[in-house]
């Protein structure tokens, strides 16, 4: 891994464009939002809104697919997430 530039990042990141919710309160609570970037350890996500998150929830894409994460930075409507044991 090359840590040089701005980026320091574990895995290199890649631009997309992606539906999803944030699910918690086993499946009572769902936020929608957008994947902006996404990583073998972790995603950039985009709310339509300020969304009150737990550091903890699932994150299900728009092909059912799911991934535990953990909340890392959160700045206004987007938020880095890692995913759970990365």
């Amino acid at each position: 891994m090359a840590e040089t530039g701005p980026d320091k990042r574990r895995h290199p990141r890649r631009k997309i464009l992606r539906g999803a919710k944030a699910v918690f309160n086993n499946g009572a609570s769902l936020y929608d939002c957008q994947v902006r970037d996404w990583s073998e350890s972790g995603a950039r996500l985009v709310f339509p809104g300020l969304t009150p998150l737990p550091h903890l929830f699932t994150l299900r894409l728009s092909d059912g697919s799911e991934y535990p994460c953990e909340v890392v930075r959160a700045d206004g409507v987007v938020v880095g997430v890692r995913f759970a044991g990365s």
